[in-house]
């Protein structure tokens, strides 16, 4: 009966073990963007070990364009202000059908945490996932970012240069024709 138990226990704590020491992923969030296009996104980890954050968006324009910021938040550890949170890595990858294929990504973290997809993005699904650590259990840390999608859009100096260039074109024809009458 003790061993019987005992195994049970044991089998118990290497099953809690091998969840703490797995890591740790929040559910899919969708994520919403304002009418200049910008769209914020964070998470807070409590538990040390590593995480994957996933952030899904659409992009219903034909031809858009994705970048991104992060910071990574700060952590009192003692008497110092430390980064207990780190992020390794953020990936861009498309989903048709369910699939999702990981897209090329610029990834920098010089000066703070930027990335953008490596081409522009045409209309459909699209997300991205945040990888990173936490160092020290019970400690926790956060981060938070901003997307921006632009639309390639005219500017509309570019429909007055266009208007400007078609009236040149017709004032040179209207004057060639009246050179001929003449």
């Amino acid at each position: 009966m003790k061993k019987a138990l005992f195994s049970k226990v044991a089998g118990s704590l290497l099953l809690s073990a091998g969840l703490l020491a797995s890591g740790v992923a929040a559910a899919d969030t969708t994520l919403t963007f304002d009418a200049a296009g910008n769209a914020t996104f964070g998470l807070t980890h409590a538990a040390a070990g590593s995480y994957t954050d996933t952030f899904l968006f659409s992009v219903s324009d034909e031809f858009a364009t994705a970048t991104g910021t992060a910071i990574a938040g700060k952590t009192r550890i003692d008497a110092a202000k430390l980064f207990n949170y780190g992020i390794t890595d953020i990936t861009f990858f498309s989903e048709v059908g369910g699939v999702r294929t990981n897209l090329a990504t610029d990834f920098d973290l010089d000066g703070g945490i930027t990335f953008a997809p490596e081409a522009n993005l045409i209309a459909g699904n699209y997300g991205f996932t945040v990888t990173g650590n936490t160092l020290l259990n019970g400690k926790g840390g956060s981060y938070a970012g901003n997307l921006n999608l632009v639309s390639a859009v005219p500017e509309p100096t570019t429909y007055a240069m266009l208007g400007l260039g078609l009236g040149m074109l017709a004032f040179t024809a209207r004057r060639k024709a009246n050179n001929k009458l003449g």
